[in-house]
């Protein structure tokens, strides 16, 4: 008689375990839809939604940052503000957003900063699944900021 089959020694997970975000597509807010980045972008290949695809000019952030967050986009966006308020705090937290800010006001080519920084924000998107709000600054250095 031929031997049983031998049991597996690897332990069973009973809770169910969030799923890590997939891709890397950025969603460029209303204030960062422009056909110059947009053209920097798709020379260097990185992926990208444009805000005028889906909303004509400015949205309410509650309704963007659902939207964003439902579909896994990465958020790129000048609004530093989004991070304190919070009602956009808390979606930011339930959607776990993803979300680049731009913290200089006086950035002179953001799609240049985007290319740069682009290594840096597929790492960070790589070690933390989210919810997080990191910045790019005026160097094109992209610094972590809160999970």
């Amino acid at each position: 008689m031929a031997d049983p089959k031998p049991k597996s020694k690897r332990r069973s997970h009973s809770k169910k375990r969030k799923s890590p975000h997939k891709g890397f597509t950025l969603y460029l807010d209303h204030n960062l839809d422009y056909d110059e980045l947009v053209e920097k972008l798709d020379r260097a290949g990185i992926r990208y939604k444009r805000h005028r695809e889906f909303f004509a000019g400015s949205t309410d952030d509650t309704v963007l940052l659902q939207y964003v967050g439902k579909r896994n986009w990465i958020l790129v966006t000048f609004d530093k503000k989004q991070r304190t308020r919070f009602l956009e705090r808390k979606l930011i937290n339930q959607f776990r957003i993803r979300e680049f800010v731009f913290t200089s006001g006086e950035i002179n080519d953001p799609g240049d900063l985007l290319v740069k920084a682009n290594r840096q924000m597929r790492a960070i998107c790589k070690k933390h699944d989210g919810p997080f709000v990191a910045s790019i600054s005026n160097s094109g250095k992209v610094y972590f900021r809160m999970e």
